[in-house]
């Protein structure tokens, strides 16, 4: 039963998590690892979760601090590259990957609250609710957050565009 509920999970939330973890390590294979030793962890406590999507996401980032504790030095990585989509033709996907590319490295430049909020919001497509039960904040903190990160990732990018 717990293996079910645990592959159900997995095949729901892993390139979520993948993409969480890898917002926060910058390294292919530790967020590989990240999310798996999540979902081990999902795997042991099963039971006792009741949100369970908000709660596999703060397991991997308490893993990930654990990990940073543990080892000081971390690398970064290419961003993983999405699929086609029907309608996608090979130019769209190249054109879409280097604009994901570009907003990304300007959102990983940010302060850490603000990189976190805008990963969930533009990478995981969580919703306020979802960003203020996984940050662990009221929904109107969240929403000020939110505006804020936007506001300060809007003047990077002006910034860059300005170069």
């Amino acid at each position: 039963m717990i293996n079910d509920q645990v592959e159900k999970l997995y095949i729901k939330y892993h390139r979520e998590l993948y993409l969480y973890a890898f917002s926060l390590c910058k390294d292919h294979h530790l967020a590989q690892d990240l999310t798996s030793d999540t979902f081990f962890k999902a795997y042991l406590s099963i039971d006792d979760v009741n949100y369970v999507k908000y709660w596999l996401f703060r397991v991997c980032k308490n893993l990930y601090l654990d990990y940073i504790k543990r080892n000081r030095e971390y690398s970064r990585e290419n961003i993983p590259e999405r699929t086609l989509t029907n309608n996608e033709t090979p130019l769209d996907k190249i054109i879409d990957a280097e604009e994901k590319k570009y907003l990304y490295n300007l959102i990983i430049n940010l302060k850490e609250s603000y990189k976190e909020i805008l990963i969930f919001y533009y990478f995981c497509n969580f919703s306020v609710r979802e960003i203020s039960r996984s940050m662990d904040l009221t929904e109107g903190a969240a929403k000020t957050m939110l505006f804020r990160a936007r506001k300060k990732l809007k003047k990077e990018m002006e910034g860059e565009n300005e170069l």
